[in-house]
This record gives C-alpha cells, structure tokens and sequence, in this order.
C-alpha cells in the first residue's frame, strides 16, 4: 500500500542485509519493486505476494526468510467501503494482524511495528474498531510473549497526503470544482 511502500523506501535507504516485500496485490507491489531496484540496485530484495490473512503462507514466508524487524502496514482502510463490508475489515484488520503477530512471534522476530491509525482512538466506525481491536491485541501480546525477545510497538497516523484512500484528495476536487461536491 501507499504507506508500506514508504516504510519500504526508507528502510531500503538504510542498507538493510536483505528487504522482503509482502503484498496481496500485485500491481502494487510491482510498483515498489521497480522504483526500488531502480533506486537502490544493490538492495537484497524479495517481493512476494500473499496475504496477512493466509497462516500458512505468513508462517512460511517467517521460516524462509526469518525476519528481525517487521512493519505491518496490511490494512483496508476505506471506510465508506469497509462500513459496506464488515466481515472483510475484520477479517484483514483484526484475524491478519492476529495470525502476522502470532507467526512473528513463534518465528523469533525481534520487533513487530503495527502501523495503526488515529481512527483507532474512539472510533466512530467499523474501519477505527477494527485498528483499535488490532491496536489492543498488540498491547496484550507483550505481556503474552513472555520470555520471548519479541517487542511489539504501534504507529498511529493520521490521513497521511497522497495515500490511497485519503480524504484529502477528496477534499482537494470540492474545492477544485467551487465548493461542490461531484458526484462519485
């Protein structure tokens, strides 16, 4: 997604020993991929497709790769669309942050970074339960990891300009067009 993919480009500006891209969509992906073998033609980079909802392919992906830090952007984030389809909010905010965070930690990854949203702090919205669900699940699995050198931290932002699904642009063609907004 918009923000995974900057997460990948500045973690790709710092010299990781290898950078692994997972994304259900491979349009996406693709896209990353080209700029940042482009950008950075000696990154170690593997970009697969899969998703956060799949136990076997994220457990399998851990042991292939055995990953120290992981950013877990995977979200549906429209809500006017997420409000229309619950079962898939939770099935990919809430199960596959579950089932990422669960394989994270029996795979021994280091530190798991939850991208999160500030829709999450009182929701009004299917979209902001499901982060806030996925938000707690991350502050419970700290104490439930126990022994295991696992650190589990969120990053809540805001409509962040330019990603997909922002308001902002929304915003931006009612003001474009004189105040009114077009039809959708």
């Amino acid at each position: 997604g918009s923000i995974g993919s900057v997460i990948a480009s500045q973690v790709a500006a710092h010299g990781p020993k290898q950078l692994i891209l997972l994304d259900m969509y491979e349009n996406s992906v693709y896209d990353v991929e080209h700029e940042l073998r482009t950008t950075y033609p000696e990154l170690s980079l593997e970009v697969l497709i899969g998703s956060v909802r799949d136990s076997r392919r994220i457990n399998q992906v851990f042991e292939t790769y055995q990953p120290d830090v992981v950013y877990h952007a995977a979200a549906h984030k429209h809500v006017p669309r997420m409000e229309d389809s619950p079962n898939e909010a939770i099935k990919n905010n809430v199960i596959g942050t579950y089932k990422t965070a669960l394989a994270a930690s029996d795979a021994g990854v280091k530190r798991f970074v939850l991208i999160s949203t500030d829709k999450a702090v009182n929701p009004v919205n299917l979209y902001g339960g499901t982060k806030l669900v996925s938000d707690k699940l991350f502050i419970a699995a700290n104490a439930y990891v126990g022994n295991k050198d696992i650190s589990f931290s969120i990053v809540r932002y805001g409509n962040v300009a330019g990603s997909r699904g922002s308001v902002i642009p929304f915003f931006q063609n009612i003001i474009n067009n004189g105040g009114k907004e077009l039809p959708i």
